[in-house]
C-alpha cells in the first residue's frame, strides 16, 4: 500500500503484503495477557500508552499459522525481547490464547477500523484456527512492545495485525509550547518548528491531541496582529516523492482551514505551502528521526 512501510524494529514474513498502515502518537493500548474469563472478559492485562504503528499483512499459499508465529516469536528473541504471552487455538470459540474468541476480545479494546479491509476476524475457513503474541523489550532506551495477531481466513490465505508500542515521554513532561514560546521562537529565530501537530497516517485529517497546539498558534496570532506567517508541512521519506509534496500541501492547508474557520483568523495572513521530505530535521533510517521530520513549520513572512 502507497504510503506504508515496515517498521524496523520486526520484519514481516517473508511472502507477506503489507495492505494497511496506520500511526498514532500517545496512543493507550491493552495488551492481553491471559485467556477468556467471561463474556467479553479478559482479566489480565498490560495497559501502556506510546507511538502505536499498525501494519496489516495478507499472506497467501498454504503457510501453517505455526510457521508464521514462530517467525514472529524468533524475530522478537532476536531484538532481545521476552515473551508476555503467546498461544495458538484452533477452536473457534475457545477461550484460551490464540482463539478467534480471545482475539476478538483483546482487538475489542485496540479496535481497528472496519472500512479497510482488515480480515483478522472474519474468513471461511474451518481449520487453523488463529494464534497470538505479545512481548516486551527496549528501543532506543525506551520500553517497546509487539503484538501480533493472525488467522486463516481461508484454505489459502492467512492474515496477520501487528502493533508495536513505543512508550513516549508524556506531553506533561516536555518544554511547555504555547503562545508565548512560539512568539519567542520567531523573534529571535524567525520560524518554529511543531512536531505536535500530529495528523492521521497518509493523511490530512488533525487529531484531536492536536487541538491544543492549534489554540495556541491561534492565541499566538491574536497577540501579534501584524504577523503573517508561511505554514509550511513537513513529511518524511516514507512513500514516493511527489505523494508525499501533495500530502505536506494538504497538512499545510488543514492547518490555514482550521485556524481560519475555528478560530476567525484573516486567511491574509496564513499562506499554506508543503516542503514534503526536501528539508529534514534528522536522518530517516530511526523512527526517531522519521518523528522529528514529520511536522509543520511556521515562518514569519513579510
Amino acid at each position: 500500500r502507497a504510503g506504508c512501510e515496515d517498521h524496523p524494529m520486526v520484519s514481516r514474513f517473508p511472502g507477506s503484503t503489507l495492505e494497511y498502515c496506520e500511526e498514532k502518537d500517545q496512543e493507550p493500548y491493552a495488551i492481553a495477557l491471559g485467556p477468556v474469563t467471561g463474556y467479553k472478559q479478559i482479566d489480565d492485562w498490560k495497559e501502556v500508552v506510546g507511538r502505536r504503528t499498525r501494519l496489516y499483512y495478507t499472506i497467501q499459499g498454504d503457510v501453517s499459522l505455526l510457521t508464521i508465529q514462530q517467525n514472529y516469536r524468533e524475530a522478537l528473541e532476536r531484538a532481545g525481547g521476552r515473551v508476555l504471552a503467546e498461544g495458538r487455538e484452533e477452536r473457534t470459540t475457545s477461550p484460551e490464547i490464540g482463539s478467534r474468541k480471545f482475539l476478538g476480545v483483546h482487538y475489542g479494546r485496540n479496535l481497528f477500523p472496519s472500512s479497510e479491509g482488515i480480515r483478522l476476524l472474519q474468513g471461511s475457513s474451518t481449520s487453523g484456527g488463529g494464534f497470538y503474541l505479545a512481548g516486551s523489550m527496549e528501543r532506543q532506551g525506551a520500553p517497546a512492545h509487539l503484538v501480533v495477531g493472525g488467522t486463516r481466513y481461508s484454505a489459502d490465505l492467512q492474515v496477520v495485525l501487528v502493533d508495536i508500542i513505543v512508550e513516549e515521554q508524556l506531553a506533561t513532561d516536555r518544554i511547555r509550547i504555547d503562545a508565548d514560546w512560539m512568539r519567542a521562537r520567531l523573534e529571535a529565530e524567525g520560524r518554529v518548528d511543531l512536531q505536535d501537530l500530529l495528523f492521521d497516517t497518509d493523511s490530512d485529517r488533525l487529531q484531536e491531541a492536536s487541538l491544543p497546539l492549534l489554540k495556541e498558534v491561534a492565541t499566538l496570532l491574536v497577540n501579534m496582529p501584524d504577523i503573517k506567517l508561511f505554514v509550511v508541512g513537513h513529511t518524511d521519506m516514507t512513500g514516493g516523492l511527489e505523494h508525499n509534496l501533495g500530502l505536506s500541501r494538504r497538512r499545510a492547508a488543514e492547518v490555514v482551514r482550521s485556524l481560519v474557520e475555528e478560530h476567525d483568523i484573516d486567511p491574509g495572513r496564513l499562506d499554506p505551502h508543503g516542503c514534503g521530505p526536501l528539508a529534514p530535521l534528522a536522518g530517516n533510517h530511526s523512527e526517531a528521526g522519521r518523528q522529528k521530520n514529520r511536522r509543520v513549520t511556521l515562518v514569519a513572512r513579510p
